[in-house]
């Protein structure tokens, strides 16, 4: 990513491609008025406490039998032209902004060409930033609530960089927001399938596909994939003739390190249009080692999870169950110092409870945010939109997942319901929840880890839903290779019981051919998954009274997220074992996954020389 904040925005960038004459687009008019209601509820909030305070005075008097106060209002009565003045004031100020806010808005804008896209603001200071297409990983549409009641919307671009590399463009109508997210994937892809083509014509290999293709695990040819599904349904643009995308390199064929949603993912980029069975068939033939049948709608649609249920759902969480608890012991104390006589304690007991209140509200919000939260599967990764007041719409890309996680609630054991959230990498820092579920039944739950992650392999007489459920319900479940999934876990040494009274006996570890599997908690159950060949590092470290009972703990270190992988508390020679040996196990399946993409880089050059002597 190159971003540049520039004194003098129309200072073309020598490294592009200009364009003759530099054309400007202008966002919403209403951009900068939206941008500015921060200051606006300032003002309210202050203005609301003020009459909160004369309110709390008034009851109190009213309530110890005194007359209210009102000497203020009097005085407002009268000097009438103090009351003018205010009036006058806040019109001042209302039209002042308005002029201030035209100003602004006469300055922001964007340009796209060939080589990036550009975004100017600021009055005084001017700032011009600047993302490369080639570097832009996703483009998401979000509304919040009075954007999208307005009918705009806001496009932010996901950039390979770091923190604070992203650029978000705000607003413009959400007609113009699709158009333009559209027409920027489009360039996206061009622009990444032209230099994919230039560095494979430098190394001398082909650019297109070529090679024989690895054998993927399944029974199932490439060619009997699965749909393609256009734009209109989830912003995402047909591939052209090469089948680049912008998230999958689609020159290397299907790898077995390749997660499956990645491995469809590149099927899809190869059919054609409106063959969503064949999307099904080949599906649920990438999913057959979890026994599932997933069913494919018409636009790709493979989850919904119904608003319900996520209000259900958050209901049931830690947080608002605390909040909750919290305000009615507040409510039942101020009417016990009620009923005892003690009235001036009353309201202040209540006013102290607003906080929770708000804290209660401001959790609920954000779980239904959530609300109507729908999956596709598409040629770029997953395409999720979720909102009940505010929506947003974003492409998950399955290649850049770094670790996914299941976590179940202690209240939410009744209903079967699981959360999935993921790593990924290159995120540049965003704030939103990296979900692939907010809330599940444990089919839905399978099925997204199962896209998200390359195949277990395992050995003869496990499946891989039997070694997940094992690692979700640990000895109580049921499943027919329970037993023998759970040979697979490596549990902690009762020395750890000091340390983890209450969850010794569940914590676990289990390594397959291709993932890491923890299982931890114990009210609130979870599991943790990180492919070998994701893993960035590891480290192996004691404390003082791990030392002192012989334990040791080894973090898998995988990119900023939700997902923190420790094997904690093992016999610290298995923790030792644990760490060499992985670290070797992790550098072989990096190195055999990028052999895998120079083999199918390579093989047509090295097959023609040969047919040629």
């Amino acid at each position: 990513m190159t971003m540049s904040d520039a004194s003098s925005p129309e200072t073309p960038n020598p490294g592009t491609e200009a364009a003759a004459p530099e054309v400007w687009h202008r966002v919403h008019p209403l951009t900068p008025i939206l941008e500015s209601l921060g200051v606006l509820v300032g003002i309210f909030i202050a203005a609301a406490y003020g009459l909160q305070n004369f309110f709390q005075s008034a009851v109190e008097d009213l309530a110890s039998g005194r007359s209210v106060n009102l000497t203020f209002a009097e005085w407002l009565g009268a000097h009438p032209l103090v009351i003018l003045a205010v009036v006058g004031g806040i019109i001042l100020i209302l039209v002042l902004t308005a002029f201030f806010s035209w100003l602004a808005w006469r300055v922001m804008g964007y340009r796209v060409d060939a080589e990036a896209i550009y975004y100017r603001r600021g009055l005084l200071s001017k700032k011009l930033r600047k993302a490369r297409l080639d570097r832009v990983q996703s483009i998401d549409l979000q509304q919040k609530l009075l954007p999208r009641m307005l009918g705009m919307a806001e496009l932010v671009f996901d950039v390979a960089g770091g923190t604070d590399s992203n650029i978000s463009l705000k607003y413009l109508s959400k007609k113009r927001a699709e158009e333009l997210r559209d027409e920027l994937l489009a360039a996206v892809k061009a622009k990444k399938s032209a230099s994919a083509t230039s560095a494979a014509a430098e190394s001398g290999a082909a650019p297109g596909r070529g090679g024989a293709e690895p054998d993927t695990g399944t029974g199932a040819a490439a060619g009997a994939g699965a749909a393609r599904f256009g734009a209109g349904d989830h912003g995402s643009p047909g591939p052209g003739a090469d089948g680049a995308q912008p998230g999958i390199d689609r020159s290397v064929p299907e790898r077995s390190a390749d997660s499956i949603g990645v491995r469809l993912s590149k099927r899809l980029g190869v059919l054609a249009d409106d063959v969503s069975h064949e999307a099904e068939r080949s599906l649920n033939d990438l999913l057959a080692p979890y026994n599932l049948s997933a069913d494919v709608g018409e636009e790709g649609e493979i989850i919904r999870v119904p608003a319900h249920r996520v209000i259900v759902s958050s209901l049931l969480s830690t947080g608002t169950l605390i909040s909750v608890g919290v305000i009615i012991a507040l409510v039942v104390i101020a009417v016990v110092f009620l009923l005892v006589g003690i009235e001036e304690a009353f309201l202040p007991i209540l006013i102290g409870g607003l906080p929770g209140i708000f804290a209660a509200f401001a959790g609920f919000k954000k779980n239904l945010d959530n609300a109507n939260f729908v999956v596709r599967i598409s040629e770029d990764g997953l395409a999720v939109s979720h909102g009940l007041f505010s929506t947003s719409r974003k492409v998950i890309p399955l290649d850049r997942l770094q670790a996914v996680c299941l976590h179940q609630p202690l209240l939410w054991r009744w209903a079967g319901w699981w959360r999935a959230e993921y790593n990924i990498a290159s995120d540049g820092g965003k704030n939103d929840e990296n979900l692939l579920l907010p809330v599940g039944d444990i089919d839905q739950a399978l099925l997204m880890v199962g896209l998200a992650l390359p195949d277990p392999q395992l050995p003869e007489g496990i499946s891989a839903d039997g070694l997940v459920r094992s690692a979700m319900y640990d000895r109580k479940s049921t499943h027919l290779d329970a037993a023998a999934a759970e040979e697979l876990f490596h549990a902690q040494p009762r020395s750890s019981r000091i340390l983890d009274p209450l969850v010794w006996k569940r914590r676990a570890y289990a390594l397959t051919e291709s993932l890491l599997v923890l299982r931890l908690g114990l009210l609130d159950r979870r599991v943790d998954f990180v492919p070998h060949v994701r893993v960035q590092s590891l480290r192996y470290y004691q404390g003082p009274l791990m030392r002192a009972l012989k334990l040791g703990t080894v973090a898998v270190h995988s990119t900023a997220g939700p997902i923190t992988p420790l094997v904690k508390h093992q016999d610290v020679e298995d923790a030792k074992r644990f760490f060499t040996e992985h670290a070797e196990r992790t550098r072989i399946a990096r190195q055999r996954f990028d052999a895998a993409a120079k083999t199918a880089h390579n093989g047509p050059i090295e097959t023609h020389e040969e047919d040629n002597g």
